[in-house]
């Protein structure tokens, strides 16, 4: 007769939760959206530009069209560090659409030094004046307690007249990296604001004087 064989069942349990699958570990999130800063605004881009891309009614894709930095909506000629890497999205994110993109900031020239060699300027002196561009993608930003509230627009030069708009807001959590909540004490005008609480005015970025 076969003796039957008995395993106690405190070895079933250990066999059991060593073939148990280990879960990967989480990733090291950096943000609220678990990307990279730079990543975050990339992704912001694309969902200006698939806007843009839908609303979009003259504009085709063989035209040139030059993507302008965004500027704060109050004076419309400053910006920050958000709005130049937005600028760069913009770019990537049109292009990633075959839209016919053109680089505004290309020099006359090489410039070769000894810290390496240059094509790109901000010096308007030194910038190409025959550009064969008709369109052009201007954006504003609006500076809220939370975010910023982002109006991107690609407009024709030679009427002025709006072909396609874009309305989006990105958070203060979604870009901590470049953007902090007001302190509790600001400065406006050389006078001196004591808030409630902190964050009860614009959001700071980083870099701003303010």
């Amino acid at each position: 007769m076969l003796k039957r064989a008995f395993i106690p069942l405190a070895l079933l349990v250990l066999v059991g939760c060593a073939t148990k699958p280990v879960a990967p570990p989480k990733p090291n999130l950096v943000d609220g959206n678990g990307l990279p800063p730079t990543a975050v605004i990339n992704h912001l881009a694309q969902r200006i530009v698939t806007e843009l891309v839908k609303q979009n009614d003259a504009l085709r894709p063989d035209q040139p069209i030059v993507v302008t930095t965004p500027v704060l909506v109050g004076d419309m000629s400053s910006t920050n560090a958000v709005a130049l890497q937005l600028q760069q999205g913009l770019m990537a994110s049109l292009h990633s659409f075959q839209f016919n993109v053109v680089e505004l900031n290309l020099g006359d020239g090489l410039r070769v030094t000894g810290d390496g060699d240059f094509i790109l300027t901000r010096d308007w002196q030194k910038l190409s004046t025959n550009l064969p561009v008709d369109h052009i993608v201007v954006s504003t930003m609006s500076p809220t307690t939370n975010g910023l509230a982002i109006n991107t627009r690609i407009v024709t030069l030679s009427n002025n007249r709006v072909v396609s708009a874009s309305q989006t807001f990105v958070t203060q959590k979604e870009l901590s990296n470049y953007m902090q909540p007001s302190e509790q004490i600001i400065s406006h005008d050389g006078i001196l604001y004591r808030q409630s609480a902190p964050g009860m005015n614009e959001v700071r970025v980083l870099g701003d004087e303010k």
